[in-house]
């Protein structure tokens, strides 16, 4: 059993959305998560999936021939898609910025989602996934506003969105959201942070 846990904040420890992970991986059974491997997404060594990889993905879909180079990037970007389907299950913390997920967050996820290679098409145009093979995703969500439909203003592309790209991928998906995250004082924050903890842990011990 082996998990891999895709952190998304920057701010590592300073963050709510990693404590609440590590809250929730710590109070799970070892039986459930196995061994945990922490991947953060704005890690220097990560696939950037930019200009040349794009090349790369639609050389064949056109009918053209990759680059050596080419080639070279586009086995990273096969690596990274066999990398994550090696863990039993997944576990992604992540704040909300601007109403959806951080870019860097993104970045990765532009990575592993690949036709034919974590995901591909039926005969009714369906996507199906490839990658997950029905295998769990916890996601653990922050945001600092509520998101309960009381003001139409507040738009969330956080929770959906990672929900839904995750389930094409063929995980079993479940979400863990923390609202709202600010407070005006310190004590109200103090309190927030104690009760999203021991959520995340009764969650994690559920396992």
């Amino acid at each position: 059993m082996t998990t891999l846990w895709v952190e998304a904040s920057p701010k590592e420890e300073l963050s709510l959305s990693s404590a609440l992970a590590r809250s929730f991986l710590d109070a799970a059974p070892a039986a459930a998560v196995g061994e945990v491997e922490r991947f953060s997404v704005w890690t220097d060594e990560m696939v950037v999936f930019g200009r040349d990889a794009a090349l790369a993905k639609f050389a064949p879909l056109y009918g053209e021939r990759r680059t050596p180079e080419q080639k070279q990037l586009w086995s990273k970007v096969l690596a990274e898609i066999e990398r994550v389907r090696s863990f039993d299950r997944l576990v992604v913390s992540s704040p909300m910025w601007n109403w959806h997920v951080p870019h860097a967050l993104k970045a990765w996820i532009d990575v592993i989602v690949q036709p034919m290679a974590s995901f591909t098409v039926n005969e009714r145009g369906e996507h199906v996934g490839t990658l997950g093979d029905g295998r769990p995703v916890q996601l653990i969500l922050t945001r600092s506003s509520a998101y309960d439909g009381s003001r139409y203003d507040l738009q969330d592309f956080q929770r959906p969105y990672l929900e839904y790209v995750f389930t094409m991928l063929g995980y079993r998906v479940e979400t863990l959201v923390f609202e709202p995250t600010t407070r005006w004082t310190a004590e109200e924050r103090a309190q927030l942070r104690e009760a999203a903890l021991e959520k995340a842990r009764r969650a994690g011990a559920s396992l």
